[in-house]
């Protein structure tokens, strides 16, 4: 199986959908996509996503499911040294890579940054529903693997957010969301891959075939960065 988890095009936050130039990135997005077989299209409830997955579904003629659990984690935790709460992703390196519980997939929860919020209570959120979506399809979680009881030779989508993405990532992964959230990076309409390794018969692991591709916009990351910059 193949999983394509794809950050929505340039956005409008204000009006939840997408600016002009994040429209134009949709569709050079749906025109890569067009490339794969995908067999089924998920969208987050927000704008942003279902507006660069309809770019894709115009074209495929394919329809896209609605999961809430693929919404922007738009989740605060706490930074400990200065007293307040910041964005999950936006913690200071010098301060949290200082918490061995954070690194830890088990353990993160009970971090003092974590304690108190919504960070783990939302992941268990993505995990479920990204575990009930993938049984659908023929895989079903068994422990820290995944069984194959089905034909699970197809591809998935999944447009969604930069803190959806890392905590999908994180958990087919099997590594603590805290460090996709602070480690990745995404660019608008970026898709990342994730594959199954069939190689050892029922039983199968996903593996991280590629993360923040944006090679449909025709620019290199850091000439977009530079851009983005610039306006």
């Amino acid at each position: 199986m193949k999983l394509l988890v794809i950050r929505h095009g340039t956005p409008d936050y204000e009006h939840d959908c997408l600016t002009e130039q994040g429209r134009a990135e949709a569709e050079l997005l749906a025109k890569r996509l067009m490339c794969e077989d995908i067999a089924a299209v998920y969208t987050s409830p927000m704008g942003r996503a279902r507006e660069t997955a309809e770019a894709y579904t115009r074209l495929s003629g394919q329809e896209a499911a609605v999961c809430e659990w693929l919404h922007e984690f738009d989740v605060a935790v706490n930074d400990t040294e200065l007293g307040r709460r910041v964005i999950t992703w936006d913690l200071r390196p010098e301060y949290w890579t200082k918490s061995g519980l954070l690194y830890d997939r088990r353990e993160y929860r009970n971090a003092p940054e974590v304690t108190g919020t919504e960070m783990f209570e939302r992941s268990e959120k993505v995990r479920q529903g990204l575990d009930g979506l993938l049984a659908e399809h023929g895989l079903v979680r068994e422990g820290e693997v995944f069984r194959r009881a089905g034909d699970t030779d197809k591809t998935l989508a999944l447009f969604c957010h930069f803190g959806a993405g890392c905590v999908v990532t994180a958990h087919l992964l099997g590594i603590s969301p805290m460090l996709t959230l602070q480690g990745f990076s995404a660019d608008p309409t970026a898709v990342a891959t994730l594959c199954t390794d069939d190689r050892f018969g029922e039983y199968v692991n996903f593996r991280l075939h590629g993360y923040g591709d944006t090679t449909h916009l025709g620019i290199s990351c850091g000439k977009r960065e530079k851009e983005l910059k610039a306006k």
